[in-house]
């Protein structure tokens, strides 16, 4: 009756972590365009995200975070947000997304740069699982070479549910801001394969 007893708690332990496991999921798709030359692009500005979710201050927090990160990364030089603030304001310029390939040509030109990125927050929603915090995120960056005004990389990546700790210990978790944080650095990477 013993064994018995510890499979069952066995078996009960094994299901209740495979679908602890299985309650974040990830995904996502990138593109690099066969011609572009990403190694050619020394200089890059970020251009105002977009948020096309409720919350219309998700496109401003996922967008200074998606700076930090990319100034970790080293690899590029990055215009000051204050220039590109300072243009988009100056030339009364829409949603960075709504922008012809000659407005990205002659913003990046203007702003000393070769490559923009051009970001958008799909998702940026805190949800709850029980009460361990679930967050939803998806995040799309294009960056677009200026020289050519192609989209050189694109990718697009969603997280959505609890992690495994907060969904067994029932506290801890993933905030917004943590969720887009790893979801912009796995963007990230495939940039810089």
């Amino acid at each position: 009756m013993r064994n018995r007893n510890r499979i069952t708690t066995a078996a009960l332990l094994a299901l209740a972590l495979a679908g602890a496991l299985g309650c974040v999921s990830s995904s996502g798709t990138t593109y690099v365009h066969p011609a572009a030359d990403l190694g050619a692009i020394r200089k890059v500005a970020v251009l105002p995200f977009v948020t096309l979710g409720q919350d219309k201050t998700a496109g401003a927090k996922v967008e200074r975070v998606f700076l930090v990160e990319l100034l970790a990364l080293g690899v590029v030089e990055v215009v000051e947000p204050g220039q590109v603030s300072q243009l988009f304001t100056s030339e009364q310029l829409g949603a960075a997304d709504t922008l012809s390939t000659a407005d990205l040509q002659r913003i990046g030109q203007s702003l000393g740069a070769e490559g923009l990125f051009v970001g958008t927050v799909v998702d940026f929603e805190d949800k709850r699982l029980g009460t361990a915090p679930a967050p939803e995120v998806t995040i799309q960056l294009r960056l677009v070479e200026v020289a050519t005004g192609t989209t050189a990389w694109s990718s697009s990546e969603s997280r959505s549910g609890a992690r495994m700790k907060s969904r067994l210990l029932g506290f801890g978790g993933e905030s917004l801001t943590e969720a887009a944080r790893e979801l912009i650095r796995e963007q990230l990477e495939t940039l810089v394969r």
